[in-house]
């Protein structure tokens, strides 16, 4: 009898060391994390026998969880609504794994009635981790009741973390990558600022030049007219004409912040009070915007807005990518104006 349980012991713990090479394999030998998600959920259920798997992500906020690979589990169980405030994945979220034995009767979790009718009996819920801090949540869902075993939280915990090494690796390669894409941007404006006295030119260019290398919908560049006071459009790229012209936007907050040198980042045009014309922007889909003051001779003299068709929450790279492209915005400008002076 020993030798029996001994010989499942056995055969099980070389199933997971399988299961974790296979696993750590892709994580070197791939910058594709969906890939690895993917084999992470799939794998998990065979070997540790339970009904399904999930990932969820902290978006850029940090505080909201987004699901990006799962198994097993309906669509309709995937959209019960938010997790972010149950209290076993706040547990997870900081640093601990977290075992619900009987979700029938655990008062940390949110949704009973719906894991009921999806069949789910117990959860373990355990953090992912990258460079030290919680990045998102792995759930491990069983069909039957379960008390999960010292080993089984050990193993599941091993593959959470190479979810964070691949999570990470994959995230610096995107960085290392954004960052050649922006200098390349920056080099190319810059040459065709050295080349051309068009300014018209070279603001085109640079708002062509934004949704490709920044994902954003659409890019606008507003210069103030002689008086200072009025914003007139000089270049756009992606937007209608019905929602070019909407209307004055001079009086709006969001670009009133701008005008006097501070970067405006909205994350829901739909709430933020700084936005006029919101309806508008609901039906030409933008989400959210980036304003940035365009600058010559440390005097404002326009600004640029990036628009997106989703939600974003503009990182400090990106704002100040943002920032330098209007800076490349201006000095075409001063160039041009330049040139017409030694004309006269």
């Amino acid at each position: 009898m020993n030798a029996q349980i001994f010989e499942k012991t056995v055969s099980k713990e070389r199933e997971y060391l399988n299961v974790f090479q296979d696993i750590t394999k892709a994580v070197s030998s791939t910058l594709d994390v969906n890939k690895v998600l993917d084999m992470i959920v799939n794998k998990l259920p065979e070997v540790l026998n339970l009904k399904a798997a999930t990932i969820r992500l902290l978006d850029e906020t940090g505080e909201k969880l987004k699901l990006v690979a799962s198994h097993g589990l309906s669509e309709k169980y995937l959209n019960r609504g938010p997790v972010d405030t149950e209290e076993n994945i706040k547990e997870a979220l900081n640093e601990k794994p977290v075992a619900i034995n009987d979700v029938s009767t655990d008062h940390r979790i949110r949704y009973g009635k719906e894991a009921e009718e999806e069949g789910i009996k117990s959860i373990l819920t355990l953090p992912i981790i990258a460079r030290g801090k919680v990045i998102g949540v792995i759930r491990l869902l069983s069909g039957w009741p379960r008390n999960f075993t010292t080993g089984e939280i050990a193993f599941a915990s091993s593959l959470a973390e190479q979810c964070g090494t691949a999570i990470e690796n994959a995230r610096m390669y995107e960085r290392q990558y954004r960052e050649i894409k922006y200098l390349k941007a920056i080099q190319n404006i810059s040459k065709a600022i050295s080349s051309t006295m068009n300014v018209r030119e070279v603001l085109d260019m640079i708002v062509e030049m934004i949704p490709g290398i920044m994902n954003t919908k659409a890019a606008t560049i507003r210069l103030l007219d002689s008086s200072g006071k009025k914003l007139d459009l000089v270049a756009a790229y992606g937007l209608s004409e019905k929602y070019l012209n909407r209307g004055p936007v001079d009086a709006e907050d969001s670009i009133s912040l701008a005008l006097v040198g501070k970067p405006v980042a909205i994350y829901d045009t739909a709430t933020d009070s700084r936005i006029d014309y919101r309806d508008e922007a609901k039906e030409e889909g933008i989400k959210s915007i980036l304003v940035v003051p365009i600058v010559v001779r440390e005097k404002v003299i326009g600004i640029m807005r990036l628009l997106t068709d989703e939600h974003r929450d503009f990182s400090q790279d990106e704002i100040d990518f943002a920032a330098a492209l209007a800076e490349q915005g201006g000095i075409a400008i001063e160039n041009a104006q330049m040139h017409e002076k030694t004309k006269e």
